[in-house]
């Protein structure tokens, strides 16, 4: 008897779970292919100018400073934000109406930033290397990263892809709830509520010392240690605040066509 019942209660459960995978991971393609495309049209024309600035500069007489990746603010962190902005915005409402739920459409975001995000901080490293070899070529100083630990040991290095992966997951979740805010708010009253909504934004920001709220910190660490923790910690708490924001904010989202 109690065999027949469990079946009985979980047999209405399985397929709602199938619906719900199904349906988080529509949601994580269509995030993972507008992803894709934004940061390979960003890496390309970012590590364009990195690298050629110092060149130009040095050929009209010039002497770059160092303009460094996260020292310009991180910006491949407003890609990921403006894509969580633009696919929220184009496809929740279709996403809901297809009989997605909005905890999967957040879901799907967030394992797209997942997949996307160490891509990004990858590459972020590649184009240090990069840029530090411009200008040892040109007999300049280098500023540097930010991050608590050099890119010359395999943990310096870790440590800024994991944290540049966070700052992304971070970022498009935000954007997914900035949307969220602007439907349930209006306009004016939306716009005031961006204002608590970016605060996984700066804590990220400030764990990283990158970003618009982490540059005035950017500098040595005195503890390199507590440093790498609050980095890698820093960034993971302000990812799972912005899931949470995320999720929160999409609960009570009107989806009119």
């Amino acid at each position: 008897m109690s065999a027949v019942t469990a079946t009985t209660s979980t047999g209405p459960e399985a397929p709602a779970r199938v619906r719900q995978r199904a349906a988080t991971r529509a949601a994580r393609r269509r995030f993972l292919r507008t992803l894709l495309v934004a940061g390979a049209w960003f890496w390309a024309c970012w590590a364009l100018l990195v690298l050629s600035l110092p060149l130009i500069v040095e050929r009209w007489g010039g002497e770059a400073d160092g303009l460094t990746y996260d020292a310009a603010g991180g910006p491949v962190r407003w890609v990921a934000f403006a894509v969580g902005v633009i696919v929220t915005v184009g496809t929740l409402t279709v996403h809901v109406a297809a009989g997605g739920t909005r905890r999967s459409f957040v879901e799907g975001g967030l394992r797209a930033a997942a997949i996307t995000g160490p891509v990004l901080g990858a590459l972020a490293v590649a184009l240090t290397f990069a840029e530090r070899a411009v200008y040892a070529d040109l007999d300049r100083y280098w500023q540097g990263p930010a991050a608590p630990l050099g890119i010359d040991s395999p943990t310096g290095v870790v440590v800024q892809v994991v944290g540049e992966a966070l700052v992304v997951v971070t970022y498009l979740l935000v954007g997914i709830a900035v949307v969220a805010g602007y439907r349930r708010a209006g306009a004016w009253r939306g716009s005031l509520l961006v204002v608590p909504l970016l605060v996984p934004c700066a804590l990220a920001d400030l764990a990283t010392r990158t970003g618009l709220f982490g540059i005035p910190l950017r500098g040595g660490y005195d503890d390199v240690a507590l440093g790498v923790v609050g980095a890698v910690g820093g960034t993971l708490v302000a990812a799972a605040l912005a899931a949470v924001v995320a999720s929160r904010m999409l609960r009570q989202v009107p989806c009119r066509p």
